[in-house]
């Protein structure tokens, strides 16, 4: 990815976006994550669920610039990708 700078947005529809930031304030980029926070979660934490948002994409950014990422082939990659994937929804 090229170096820009990223900004963390919330949409009017809640969403919370990882983007690039964007110089003409009429558009907008298209976001690099989505993050949906549930109403339940947002009331229990009240405005900290945006710092919880922000930490959740700076662990990814970290991720993507750490070794354990820049020494896997596209291949692991896609093995994660699709093993987090098919994780069960239901949590116990």
């Amino acid at each position: 990815m090229n170096e820009a700078y990223l900004e963390i947005v919330e949409l009017d529809n809640g969403d919370i976006v990882l983007r690039p930031v964007n110089t003409n304030e009429d558009e907008h980029s298209e976001p690099l994550a989505v993050l949906t926070i549930s109403d339940d979660t947002k009331a229990f934490l009240q405005s900290r669920y945006f710092d919880l948002a922000k930490c959740m994409f700076h662990a990814g950014i970290d991720f993507v610039y750490s070794e354990d990422f820049s020494d896997m082939s596209e291949e692991d990659i896609m093995d994660d990708f699709e093993a987090v994937t098919n994780i069960s929804k239901t949590l116990h």
